[in-house]
């Protein structure tokens, strides 16, 4: 039996009067030109469907500028020497705050698909395109309370939160003031918008205020954290698939690989006015931000242009630290997505010598999907513990339904690690690396700022003792288990601490999975 549907998508060409279709059959196959009656012989003598749709096709402009995705315009050694960097107040704040929550929620929760990229032009087809484009006309969760939001975030343990203002779909979740035209869904059909003859303009800000919701979610959530003395953080996408200001982009729903700057000014420069706006609202309307987590790349499109405007948001918050994605050495710290860095971490050649935040979801996909596989509470605990080991910082993932409620699987596993942070959190908090980040595969150490105490975390119940090469406790001192009141004795032992676990203990267990010890040092 043949399949009962099938999507290609490609350039149709002739070769010696027959029908080819040059095509991938994944984004990484090989090209190949396919007979088109080869695609469609599985449905012979069967009654189909059809709908063929026009698409662009072609070499974005920006692949024509560059060699790859992490190119870096600039250097540190030519970059403007003008720059400022954020303060070394902001700098120690960021470095303070160990673990945060990251939020990815947009028009894709409504579905239920893979944040953004479910959109990706260049793969999605046309039909699909039609109704994701069009969800901002039914957006509408009801029961988001930024207030509930701030105090998850404090039962974790968590200490800040970075959300979605816009991502690469270009939907943003502020008042903003910038227009753009949307496709608008009228009855069973998708076209563009259209209004009533007293509007002047077809355009909309495509944010919350356009939806049933009606709401400015940064402005909520912004408040609320801050009431709780939590850190404020947002996540822009420099790309924006749906304005077509910005079809230079393969994942823009307008994609033109022969638009640019010399033939298309004034859209051009639309494009760099849409950014600044965004960003100027972000960084002037919402008191301090502690952190930007920027996404993607122009590729150095724009780039003079590009560089003034993060210079000029550097003089709205000059206390905020800015991811490098699209800004090079422009940025205040690099993000490494899914992978930890080796050893001490910043020796890692990959962070390029920078301040690093790990980024990675709690379950499997950044956004919320239904029946969602979640990682283990050990797999997350052993992440923060060897991250901040490592001199990093981490942001957990987690999107929430289209409710504006987190999952309850999801609730439970941040209520288990913020158990576990209330008993180790001084090993975890502000801490710095020690010269040692690891020991065997058991132990890991951290260090207090002021480098009067070590933190050794064992991964499992430590009992009877545990033996330390790379620390030595200070003379007449006292040892700790983070959780419980009672020191434990220690001795040296030729070149080692040896701490005794008494065997009380083990009716006090305060915690599960890893137990740190307080060293005093001398």
């Amino acid at each position: 039996m043949g399949p009962s549907s099938l999507t290609y998508k490609g350039k149709v060409i002739r070769k010696d009067g027959q029908a080819f279709l040059r095509m991938r059959f994944l984004p990484t196959s090989p090209e190949m030109d396919v007979p088109l009656d080869e695609l469609l012989e599985d449905f012979d003598d069967t009654g189909i469907e059809m709908t063929v749709h026009q698409r662009n096709t072609g070499e974005p402009i920006w692949k024509k500028l560059v060699a790859g995705w992490d190119t870096e315009i600039e250097t540190r050694e030519t970059m403007d020497k003008d720059y400022q960097f954020c303060s070394d107040a902001g700098r120690e704040k960021f470095l303070d705050m160990k673990v945060g929550l990251m939020v990815h929620w947009g028009l894709y929760t409504w579905l239920g698909v893979t944040e953004s990229w479910s959109a990706y032009a260049k793969e999605a087809p046309s039909w699909f395109l039609d109704v994701y484009y069009t969800l901002w006309q039914m957006w509408n969760p009801v029961q988001f309370d930024a207030e509930e939001w701030a105090q998850l975030v404090k039962r974790a343990g968590l200490q800040f939160i970075q959300i979605t203002s816009k991502h690469c779909e270009g939907f943003a979740l502020w008042d903003t003031k910038a227009k753009v035209r949307v496709p608008k869904r009228i009855g069973s059909k998708a076209q563009w918008a259209v209004y009533p003859q007293e509007e002047k303009e077809p355009y909309i800000t495509y944010s919350v205020m356009d939806t049933p919701f009606k709401r400015d979610i940064i402005k909520e959530l912004s408040q609320a954290f801050r009431k709780h003395g939590l850190g404020f953080g947002l996540y822009y996408s420099h790309w924006d698939w749906e304005d077509e200001n910005f079809r230079w982009d393969e994942g823009n729903r307008c994609f033109d690989p022969a638009y640019n700057e010399k033939d298309n000014p004034e859209e051009w420069k639309a494009m760099i006015e849409r950014e600044r706006t965004h960003l100027t609202e972000l960084f002037s309307n919402y008191g301090p931000i502690d952190q930007v987590f920027f996404d993607t790349t122009w590729f150095g499109l724009a780039w003079r242009e590009f560089k003034n405007m993060i210079k000029d948001m550097r003089k709205l918050q000059p206390d905020c630290m800015f991811s490098d994605r699209g800004l090079g050495p422009y940025g205040d710290f690099t993000s490494p997505e899914r992978w930890i860095p080796t050893d001490a971490g910043s020796s890692d050649p990959r962070v390029r010598g920078r301040i690093w935040q790990l980024c990675d979801p709690i379950g499997t996909h950044w956004s919320y999907v239904p029946d969602e596989v979640y990682k283990s509470k050990e797999t997350l605990l052993h992440t923060i513990i060897d991250v901040v080991a490592k001199g990093g910082t981490f942001v957990l993932d987690q999107g929430p339904m289209p409710n504006g409620r987190f999952p309850q699987e999801a609730v439970d596993l941040l209520e288990t690690i913020g158990r576990w942070l209330k008993v180790n959190g001084e090993a975890i908090y502000a801490t710095r690396p020690y010269n040692a980040y690891k020991e065997g595969d058991k132990v890991y150490y951290t260090r207090s700022k002021d480098n009067k105490f070590v933190y050794a975390i064992h991964i499992g119940w430590p009992f009877p003792r545990v033996s330390l090469k790379n620390v030595a406790a200070k003379e007449d001192s006292k040892v700790f288990m983070l959780g419980i009141a009672e020191p434990a004795s220690w001795r040296k032992e030729g070149d080692a601490l040896v701490i005794e676990v008494p065997e009380c203990f083990n009716d006090k267990i305060p915690c599960e999975y890893a137990y740190a010890f307080k060293i005093e040092v001398s």
